[in-house]
């Protein structure tokens, strides 16, 4: 199908369930597509042995929610898309504890960067020698990996708030860690909406599917 056959598959759900609409124009990105951070052309034609990544939000009740999940197109993950994905929902995994009450959001991206960079140098994309030898004000992870991953969210997609914070009870942001690889074709971006708790957070997005075996059995039944 094309990408913009998803995203009519996409809203006829958002409105079924009682979705006012779309939060925003949603991402429905495949293949090398992923590696545009607001791709919304959705016009390419998905292709066999490509990843389409779906970035999107729903408004409910006025306030709005923004998700990302990432799946292949025939179902079954290659093993380089497995090492990518498995990467980025590692550092989701990790990364979200941080998004606690007295945290503050400068704290939490320093600590999803340095996920990210491990992960990189893990994949094989960058070294721990040109990690060593980087210039600070341009460092090397951002090759892949170029954007924050923490905003906040309500009554709009991207809601007034502090940046300059430690986080609270009732706040509510996303965390949205991602690997991009143009030269591979593969784009790969998890985001989850977090609400901040007196003790934690609570994970608003849970019921999404999320680990590569569910997604491969729910794709594959």
């Amino acid at each position: 199908m094309f990408e913009y056959e998803a995203e009519a598959e996409l809203i006829h759900t958002i409105i079924k369930n009682g979705g006012t609409r779309h939060a925003f124009l949603p991402i429905v990105a495949s293949g090398k597509n992923a590696c545009v951070l607001h791709y919304n052309s959705n016009n390419h034609k998905c292709e066999d042995g490509e990843m389409i990544l779906l970035d999107f939000g729903v408004r409910y009740g006025n306030y709005h929610s923004d998700t990302t999940r990432c799946f292949p197109v025939n179902g079954r993950f290659t093993d380089r898309q497995k090492e990518v994905y498995s990467a980025v929902l590692h550092c989701l995994k990790e990364g979200s504890k941080w998004l606690k009450p007295g945290v503050h959001h400068a704290a939490y991206e320093l600590n999803m960067a340095k996920l990210v960079e491990e992960q990189l140098i893990k994949l094989g994309l960058i070294t721990e020698e040109e990690v060593k030898n980087q210039d600070p004000e341009r460092p090397v992870y951002k090759r892949y990996f170029m954007h924050g991953t923490a905003h906040h969210l309500g009554l709009d997609v991207h809601d007034v708030g502090s940046y300059d914070i430690h986080f609270e009870p009732g706040m509510v942001l996303t965390c949205e860690p991602g690997i991009y690889i143009p030269e591979e074709g593969i784009g790969c971006r998890l985001e989850n909406d977090l609400l901040i708790t007196e003790d934690g957070h609570i994970n608003l997005s849970a019921e999404m599917p999320i680990e590569i075996e569910e997604i491969e059995g729910l794709m594959n039944t």
